[in-house]
């Protein structure tokens, strides 16, 4: 019976795997494990689970923080039903699954991918630059499941400003004020990369920001635009309701989408605020004022 694993990594994607009847998996931090979960908590080779007829049968190899099923430290445990497992500080849900349900997942990841290259032809048969901003930030949620969000842009010398957004309330998007969180807009341009948390609850960096409070934000991500090195701005999404979790390949489709969107804006002569891409420090600096945010 094929089984589906899907563990929650700390401020990143959850990293998700469905495992074959009969082939073994291994787990761990180091890059030759077959699940990779690259977190100090774990070990470089961590755990070992084995299909062991209808079930599964979970090793531990002797790693230094442990091995746990719903709570429960073991060595060897018979995993039949759906559980919690953790290994150091990652929790991973494990489900068994029929091989139906398997290649339905095999097929929703293609369709994931299909969903992401038509919204990304669809930049470019727009007709009006203010059409494809607002189809950016929409693309943004319909593959991270989100509620809300924002796209951010420079404008020549000043600071940075919302030019598009969706799923505001009529006031707030007649106002087009910024309220998500400034904390993950400063880390995903200081990493230059994606952030993505499927629980804000648990990240000490974001659960107590006054923004992330009065949002009641449940899951968010947040996409730097870059040209090279430039900044050209960000989008950003979020969500106050329990949803799928955000997957390694949510993450992959939403930083191709990112990398088409900028193209888009860096090829578009009408949008001349993109001349110069300076002021991210002062909107950063402004909004974190403001109480924490």
């Amino acid at each position: 019976m094929p089984a589906r694993l899907i563990a929650y990594l700390p401020d990143d994607a959850a990293a998700t795997r469905v495992v074959a009847d009969g082939v073994p998996l291994s787990i761990g931090r180091a890059d030759d494990n077959d699940f990779r979960l690259g977190h100090p908590s774990v070990s470089r080779h961590h755990a070992r689970l084995e299909s062991e007829g209808l079930a599964w049968r979970l090793r531990d190899a002797e790693s230094k923080n442990g091995t746990y099923v719903d709570g429960l430290r073991v060595q060897d445990a018979l995993l039949a039903r759906p559980c919690w497992l953790r290994f150091g500080d990652v929790y991973c849900e494990f489900e068994p699954i029929s091989a139906a349900q398997a290649q339905s997942l095999d097929a929703l990841a293609n369709e994931r991918r299909a969903l992401s290259q038509a919204m990304t032809r669809r930049l470019g048969a727009r007709p009006r630059p203010d059409d494809v901003l607002e189809d950016i930030v929409r693309g943004v949620l319909e593959l991270a499941g989100c509620e809300r969000g924002f796209l951010l842009l420079a404008q020549g010398g000043a600071p940075p400003v919302v030019r598009a957004a969706v799923g505001l309330d009529p006031r707030a998007l007649v106002a087009r004020q910024f309220s998500g969180s400034v904390g993950a807009v400063r880390r995903a341009l200081e990493r230059r990369q994606p952030v993505v948390v499927n629980e804000v609850a648990s990240q000490p960096w974001l659960a107590g920001r006054a923004s992330v409070v009065a949002g009641g934000l449940r899951s968010l991500v947040c996409l730097p635009l870059l040209d090279g090195e430039r900044v050209l701005g960000a989008v950003y999404a979020d969500r106050r309701e329990p949803g799928p979790p955000l997957t390694e390949l949510d993450r992959d489709l939403l930083a191709a989408f990112a990398e088409s969107a900028t193209l888009w804006l860096l090829a578009d002569r009408g949008l001349d605020a993109l001349n110069d891409a300076p002021g991210w420090d002062a909107i950063v600096a402004a909004h974190a004022r403001e109480a924490g945010g």
